[in-house]
């Protein structure tokens, strides 16, 4: 297993055999080796690292919050996520209440995107509005992208003996589940999930991001077929913030042309927590999910850094690769040149399509432009990956054996304490907890 310190020129961790110039190496006091180091995998808390690891004031740089909100764990602490989605489905933005939008009989599809925090009480608590509003559960349907999300939202329901909403789960290739809803301006078709289609009002519930989604984005292209989920999930979509903006337009269009009249968002708060959650018309939420998800997450810093220590939060769910990407890509404006990035997770999801185009890859440009066009599920993080490796180291905590870390083109760390000897032999380092939502600008950089 490889020290963290022993990085090539272009941040690759040396093939066996190879032969690391002394004039790169991060430390120059001996290795030990431990044995049993690539076999143990010690899982540690995914909480605030960055009060794990004691740096010097000197060379560490600290963060300021742009917002004025002070508490990002939530916007009242003592609600529930039940509560929330309940509180806004009743006072939605620019769209009358649920009460005033239903009636008894209606169909209603919950449409679940697979990011959103707490999704169980997020979720039960729109069931409890529509029940609210006279619509018997059994006429209500949660669809959702994949079955461990549904498993999860059944179980908030399962200490109650009444009757229970329906459960769906979207198979994007199964054409007898989808749909044609008509063509796009650019005369494509497109295909919904049928319980979507069938439905008398349909409701998106989708995590707020900072990369320009669209005011539907946790409802299309996630519920369409595999062409369409393909088509948008290629990296070639998010390569400039010309092409996230047309992107985004495409996604509107969709929802617009689906007939979704009202959706809801959760704002993310610290640690796979809710800190808002915004219902109505889906113009007017994206408006304000996006100025609350700007207050809460947008960091800024009076430097660029040599090194910074990026924590995925979360539990299980969130340690993905898909958050990987999303941090590399948050950290890139913080770093200086042939800057170090090192990722803390406890991620385990072996590599998939996209991203294994880069074990043992020698050629990491040429390898970047492949996945560029890619249209895997891991191509955005693959692609950000690629990126990343050229620019400059990339450490990785995780839980993943070191073996197949390496062939990545990480550097593997074993545990915090080695992030804290790293971090300690650098002359700059900053620190980012939840940095899977960060957006980052630099004092004298205004792109953000």
């Amino acid at each position: 297993m490889f020290d963290v310190a022993d990085v090539d020129e272009s941040g690759r961790v040396p093939k066996p055999g190879s032969q690391t110039p002394a004039t790169i190496l991060l430390i120059t006091s001996p290795r030990i080796i431990r044995p049993e180091a690539r076999l143990v995998k010690t899982l540690h808390p995914i909480g605030e690292i960055s009060a794990s690891l004691k740096l010097d004031d000197d060379r560490r740089v600290r963060l300021t919050r742009e917002g004025k909100t002070a508490n990002v764990h939530s916007d009242e602490p003592a609600a529930s996520p039940v509560a929330r989605v309940r509180r806004a489905l009743d006072a939605p933005l620019d769209f009358p209440p649920l009460s005033a939008a239903t009636v008894p009989g209606d169909r209603v599809a919950i449409a679940v995107d697979a990011d959103v925090p707490c999704v169980g009480g997020v979720v039960r608590g729109a069931v409890e509005a529509f029940q609210g509003a006279r619509i018997d559960p059994d006429a209500i349907s949660i669809v959702t992208t994949d079955a461990e999300i549904g498993r999860r939202c059944r179980a908030e329901f399962a200490a109650q003996s009444a009757k229970l909403p329906q459960f769906v789960v979207h198979d994007p290739d199964d054409e007898d589940n989808l749909c044609l809803v008509g063509l796009t301006k650019r005369h494509e078709p497109l295909v919904v999930n049928r319980t979507i289609f069938d439905a008398d009002v349909v409701l998106p519930i989708g995590c707020a991001r900072g990369d320009a989604a669209g005011a539907y984005g946790g409802l299309f292209p996630n519920f369409s077929n595999a062409e369409a989920i393909g088509r948008y999930r290629t990296p070639v979509n998010v390569c400039s913030p010309d092409d996230v903006a047309k992107k985004s337009t495409k996604v509107d269009e969709a929802g617009w042309l689906i007939g979704v009249l009202m959706t809801l968002q959760v704002v993310p708060g610290t640690d796979d927590t809710v800190a808002h959650v915004v219902a109505g018309e889906p113009q007017a939420v994206a408006r304000r999910c996006e100025q609350l998800y700007r207050e809460l997450w947008m960091l800024r810093s009076p430097q660029q850094v040599s090194l910074v220590v990026a924590n995925i939060s979360g539990g299980a769910e969130a340690q993905n690769w898909q958050n990987v990407g999303r941090a590399l890509a948050a950290v890139e404006p913080l770093l200086g040149e042939g800057g170090a990035v090192a990722i803390c997770s406890n991620l385990k999801s072996p590599p998939g399509e996209s991203l294994s185009r880069l074990l043992g890859s020698d050629d990491l440009e040429k390898t970047e432009r492949k996945i560029l066009r890619d249209h895997g599920e891991d191509s955005v993080p693959a692609w950000h990956l690629a990126r990343a490796l050229q620019r400059g180291p990339v450490y990785l905590l995780s839980q993943l054996d070191a073996e197949t870390v390496e062939d990545l083109g990480f550097a593997p760390v074993g545990d915090v304490s080695e992030l804290a000897r790293l971090a300690g032999r650098h002359e700059s380092c900053a620190v980012i907890d939840d940095s899977q939502h960060a957006m980052i600008i630099v004092e004298g950089d205004e792109r953000l």
